[in-house]
């Protein structure tokens, strides 16, 4: 099954969703704060890049690249 764009954006923008929500519990940073931070990472490129598939993986798994930027200043 082939998703088409407007399928890819839907689960990007949830997963964008999942993060905020993430950041805000994990880290208590405000929603503003929060989208601020994951709009200008590294994994937010990654996650806009249809390439990766990181859109298709589960909250969890993409918060820990996000963590792991926050923590040690690398998408790793």
């Amino acid at each position: 099954m082939t998703l088409t764009d407007s399928q890819i954006k839907i689960m990007q923008e949830d997963m964008i969703s999942e993060l905020v929500m993430l950041l805000m519990e994990r880290w208590n940073y405000s929603m503003s704060d929060a989208l601020d931070t994951i709009y200008n990472s590294e994994t937010f490129t990654h996650l806009n890049d249809k390439n990766t598939g990181l859109y298709y993986q589960s909250p969890g798994y993409v918060f820990s690249f996000l963590d792991n930027e926050l923590t040690k200043g690398c998408f790793c």
